[in-house]
């Protein structure tokens, strides 16, 4: 006989809610196992003489949800081969044993879910008087833990569990919202009640059967922000009644902008200052996501292309993390195996053509470093730094001609040579001409301000 379980919701435990079939159910479908007894079924159950077992038993033997969920399918799927089971939860949409019913199921195991009333559509109907519109998404404490959280649209957030999770729940909302927010406690016994986040782990009788509402909020509305935020203020700020000088930039005219702030980024993580690194990453987002809408406007590409892009590359450029081969798993592909991957990307056949994928808008020090990088595949042992340098001497002793310091072709072989001697030495030469230009421009400034402090004692 092939294991068979069959899933039904009982809600806040009122039997008054039950519809026909779940009562059909738990009368005749099998063995009735309640996810806990801790249920106002219980007194229904008992009265009608019907035989039932919980699982509160292995709440205490297990030390975290995980585990706990992990446990009670186990034990589910082995009560289900020696007979039929009928498990009864509080909401079968919400309850994380129930999708992990459904992952773990047997090959010739029988999984079926009675459509009836769920805890979270008692809850939705007590609350639909305080949502201004009828999107609203409904999850779990444990689900909504691990997922983002997207504080412009109303969540209800079901299966506190007890304080400590319902603790976890409110540090996570306060990431967005602050902690003097409105939101609506619920509980079977109780009607809805207004509280500020902060007061939501002290609610009194915590449990299964409580739940929190979190209406949507506007960004405007708000001083904690997601990336979706950002989008929507792009959107105002290029609105046909937004700021001109945003409504007037193109690709072309951001260019200088896109390069400040990248380099801002990279002073930032020079300085070793976190929170500088953050604000500055911050403009560097925001430049891509200008040029998105810029993008958007004219048909080009959006945000949602330039992250599909991205996404895809960096699945297909691992084949060692993200191939299902977890018995075996890949190696980090070599230098060579990373670039034929590249290559495939843009349709490259050869090194040789893949040179032509390097964009010659990047700084001259970075593309000569592209370069160099797409020809060491070419010649894997490469030029040495001994025979960099030996070529470094020989144009320098063309020096002391005059009219050499006037060749533009001798002075770009020279610099050319130090970019190729910056990569044999694994060094980032645009990185350290742009340091050396500061140290100039600090003893720069330290002689003129020696200049001034003289020529004021004096």
């Amino acid at each position: 006989m092939s294991p068979s379980i069959v899933i039904v919701n009982i809600a806040s435990g009122d039997p008054e809610i039950l519809n026909a079939k779940t009562v059909h159910s738990i009368k005749e479908g099998g063995r009735l196992i309640l996810r806990t007894s801790r249920t106002p079924l219980v007194s229904w159950l008992e009265q009608e003489k019907i035989a039932y077992s919980s699982l509160d038993d292995l709440y205490d033997k297990v030390e975290d949800f995980d585990e706990l969920s992990s446990t009670i399918v186990d034990y589910l799927w082995s009560a289900a081969d020696l007979s039929p089971v009928v498990y009864a939860v509080a909401d079968c949409m919400t309850d994380s044993t129930v999708s992990s019913l459904f992952h773990s199921r047997p090959a010739d195991g029988q999984l079926t879910v009675v459509p009836g009333v769920g805890l979270s559509d008692l809850f939705q109907s007590a609350v639909r008087s305080v949502l201004s519109e009828s999107d609203l998404r409904t999850v779990s404490a444990t689900a909504f833990l691990s997922r983002p959280y997207e504080p412009n649209s109303s969540v209800l957030i079901t299966e506190l569990d007890n304080p400590i999770l319902a603790g976890e729940v409110k540090l996570r909302l306060s990431t967005c919202l602050d902690d003097e927010s409105k939101v609506v406690y619920l509980h079977h016994q109780n009607p809805p009640e207004m509280i500020q986040l902060y007061e939501l782990d002290r609610q009194a009788h915590i449990d299964h059967l409580s739940a929190v509402l979190i209406p949507g909020s506007a960004y405007l509305n708000r001083n904690h922000f997601v990336f979706h935020d950002l989008i929507s203020i792009m959107d105002r700020l290029r609105a046909p009644d937004g700021c001109p000088w945003d409504k007037a930039q193109t690709h072309f005219s951001l260019r200088p902008y896109m390069i400040e702030e990248a380099w801002e980024c990279v002073a930032a993580i020079e300085q070793n200052d976190p929170d500088h690194l953050a604000d500055e990453l911050g403009d560097l987002l925001f430049q891509i996501v200008f040029h998105s809408s810029i993008g958007s406007d004219f048909d080009e590409f959006t945000m949602t292309d330039v992250i599909n892009s991205i996404c895809r590359k960096m699945i297909h450029r691992h084949p060692h993390v993200f191939v299902d081969n977890a018995s075996s798993p890949a190696a980090a592909p070599s230098v060579e195996e990373w670039e034929k991957l590249k290559r495939s990307e843009t349709g490259s056949k050869s090194v040789q053509e893949s040179l032509d994928d390097v964009s010659p808008a990047v700084p001259a020090l970075i593309y000569a470093a592209k370069i160099f990088k797409k020809t060491s595949i070419l010649s894997p042992s490469g030029r040495s730094s001994a025979e960099i340098l030996s070529d470094i001497r020989q144009l320098n002793k063309s020096l002391d001609d005059p009219s050499t310091l006037t060749n533009e072709i001798f002075m770009g072989s020279a610099l050319l040579l130090y970019a190729e001697l910056c990569f044999s030495l694994n060094l980032d030469g645009e990185i350290l001409l742009h340091n050396a230009v500061t140290s100039y421009k600090k003893r720069i400034q330290l002689s003129e301000n020696v200049k001034n402090n003289s020529v004021s004692v004096d």
